[in-house]
């Protein structure tokens, strides 16, 4: 069985490394591009790390999308903002193959334009892997990763057997769950982005620098999460629990203990014990330090387009999207302060 990983990054990498290692029978191919991907090529391995410690794994990798020809599966794993290009560049070469999508963001309707229904899958992965440096991941945070039918669709076995294919990794910590609510847990998960990506804006340690920061917390932490969960009740999205600590209402849990002074403390240092040593790195921090374009559209950006069918507003969205662009147009890779992110932040509350 051949298994081609179209944008093998950080999350990429680790599945198709782990798929290779832990099944000597499937052919997995990563597509890369970049320093990564010419390492990868010069080395004929990929490094893992993580609970396991370190391991070299050896696999195919090419830049050449033409190689996917003849897979079974094609894990699609590109930055969100390369969804339909990546999409558009493979078509030609994906004959029967099932389409598994592990990104962040809502694409489905960009991949629903060159896949059909029964031949895609959407999904979404609670886990944070880092690409420490070019032919290495680490594997930051453990999690489930959830699978289900693209929006609109209807489950179906094309769903289950992508799942039995990833539960052949089998590292602790690590689970795959098909579930028919599965945009529900989506855009759970991209409630917790949205909320991550703000702290991105000054570099900040998500946990220990903006969660266990009381006047962050309060001023942008939770109020983009209400700011969220009106714009999907406004149009009609069902949250679904994410199972594991990365979910949504465990967040809303932990930001609520924070606000008991005793608990804060003993909290802020269980938190600067570990994540200090191993941060949350989200994805839109690294394209912002790599001078890239980011995949804010389909995170906040995603939010303020709901609010704008339900007919509400979500100012705080429409403005951590504004930061970012301007992050994005700058030369010399600087930050926002993390004081200046909470005034801005706190005006657009004001002045709706």
């Amino acid at each position: 069985m051949k298994v081609s990983v179209l944008g093998a990054g950080a999350i990429g990498s680790m599945f198709g490394g782990l798929l290779q290692q832990q099944s000597r029978d499937l052919e997995v191919l990563l597509v890369t591009r970049g320093e990564h991907g010419k390492t990868l090529s010069q080395r004929g391995v990929i490094e893992l790390a993580g609970p396991w410690g370190k391991q070299s794994v050896p696999i195919k990798n090419t830049q050449d999308v033409a190689a996917i020809a003849g897979s079974d599966y094609v894990l699609m794993t590109v930055k969100s903002q390369g969804t339909e290009d990546a999409i558009r560049a493979a078509e030609p070469y994906l004959g029967n193959a099932t389409v598994v999508s592990i990104q962040n963001g809502i694409n489905d309707h960009l991949l629903l334009k060159y896949v059909a229904p029964d031949h895609l899958v959407m999904g979404m992965t609670a886990t944070n892997v880092a690409l420490l440096t070019p032919g290495e991941v680490s594997l930051q945070l453990d999690g489930f990763t959830i699978f289900g039918p693209a929006a609109g669709c209807s489950m179906g076995q094309h769903v289950t057997q992508a799942t039995n294919l990833l539960k052949r990794i089998r590292v602790v910590g690590l689970k795959f769950l098909a579930h028919p609510n599965a945009l529900g847990m989506r855009y759970n998960k991209l409630t917790i982005n949205a909320l991550g990506y703000a702290s991105c804006l000054s570099a900040s340690n998500f946990i220990t620098e903006c969660l266990c920061h009381t006047t962050w917390r309060r001023a942008v932490g939770r109020p983009i999460v209400e700011e969220c969960l009106r714009v999907y009740e406004a149009a009609q999205i069902e949250l679904e629990p994410v199972p594991g600590r990365s979910d949504l209402a465990r967040l809303q849990r932990l930001m609520r203990m924070l606000e008991r002074p005793v608990m804060r403390g003993v909290i802020s240092f269980w938190a600067r014990q570990i994540y200090k040593r191993r941060p949350i790195v989200f994805s839109l921090y690294q394209d912002l330090l790599h001078g890239k374009t980011t995949e804010v559209e389909h995170i906040n950006a995603e939010v303020v387009r709901l609010s704008r069918m339900a007919g509400i507003a979500a100012p705080i969205n429409q403005e951590i999207v504004r930061m970012v662009h301007e992050l994005e147009s700058r030369s010399n890779n600087t930050f926002f302060d993390r004081q200046e992110v909470i005034d801005r932040l706190q005006a657009e509350q004001r002045a709706v």
